[in-house]
Parts: C-alpha cells; sequence; structure tokens
C-alpha cells in the first residue's frame, strides 16, 4: 500500500452518505497486487492493518490494531462528518489526523476506509472510525462501471 506514483485524476464519482469516492486516472497505474474489498464485516478482534499519512509522513504509515464492533452511524465533535456504517478500531500506535481516507485492511481485504478519531481534549484514546465499505459494495461497482463507461456526474 506504501509507495506511489504521480497520475492526473480523469474523474471522479462519489458514493452518496459516505466519505468515499472512486477516481479515474488519466493514465493506467503500474500492475500491483492490491487487496480487494471485504464482502461483509469483521469478528470482533480480528487484526487490522490501518494505512495514512497524517501528522507530517511523507509516506504511507501501517499501524496495526483490532476491530472492535460496528455502528450503525458516527458523527466527528462538530456534527459535520457523518460515517455511516461505521466500524470502530483500537491501534496500538493511534491514527492521527490526516489519515482519513486511508484503507483499514482485515485478511488482504480492505474493510473500511479511515475517517475520525477519538480525542476529546485532545488525548487521542487510539480509537478511530473507519467508514465500512462491505455495505457499499453495490455502489462502489456501479460507479467504477460509470467511471469505465465515461461518466463522471454524481
Amino acid at each position: 500500500m506504501s509507495g506511489g506514483f504521480k497520475r492526473r485524476v480523469a474523474a471522479v464519482r462519489t458514493i452518496d452518505g459516505t466519505d468515499m469516492a472512486l477516481c479515474l486516472l488519466d493514465r493506467p497505474a503500474p500492475p500491483r497486487d492490491l487487496p480487494g474489498l471485504a464482502k461483509s464485516t469483521p469478528p470482533f478482534r480480528a487484526p487490522v492493518t490501518t494505512w495514512g499519512y497524517g501528522g507530517k509522513a511523507r509516506r504511507a504509515q501501517q499501524r496495526s490494531g483490532l476491530f472492535l464492533l460496528p455502528f450503525f452511524r458516527t458523527w466527528s465533535i462538530d456534527f459535520r462528518t457523518t460515517v455511516s456504517p461505521a466500524g470502530f478500531v483500537f491501534n496500538t500506535i493511534p491514527a492521527v489526523k490526516g489519515d482519513s481516507g486511508g484503507p483499514a485492511v482485515v485478511d488482504d481485504a480492505v474493510i473500511g476506509t479511515q475517517a475520525l478519531i477519538l480525542n476529546p481534549l485532545g488525548r487521542n484514546l487510539k480509537l478511530a472510525t473507519v467508514a465500512l465499505v462491505a455495505p457499499h459494495r453495490q455502489a462502489l461497482a456501479a460507479a467504477a462501471t460509470a467511471l469505465l463507461r465515461g461518466g463522471s456526474e454524481n
């Protein structure tokens, strides 16, 4: 998951009710082995690996943790960000601001994208919220199909 390449975004499709989006690049990305999308929510205490560029990271940072439980919806402190459905993750090295959008992986499948961290009064409690992808698989597939057919509208 770490590493990178430079491309321009040619088109974007967002997934309604989430902060997820798919992008079509102007040129194909280099070949690489990538995890698939989870078909279900992981079980309690499933080992999870998250990746993000939070803090001042110049390369993706890997963090290990445990999936705790799903929840129907979570909100940011200011209620401007909603994650539905959400999953709670405990990371041994905490996720930080800027990790949002990075993948959360269980058993070589992306279970979600990092969304929120729990840091009351500035104290990071090592609990993060991920936006679960399994409930949105159909919408993600439809967005991918539309992008490949040349549609960029939502």
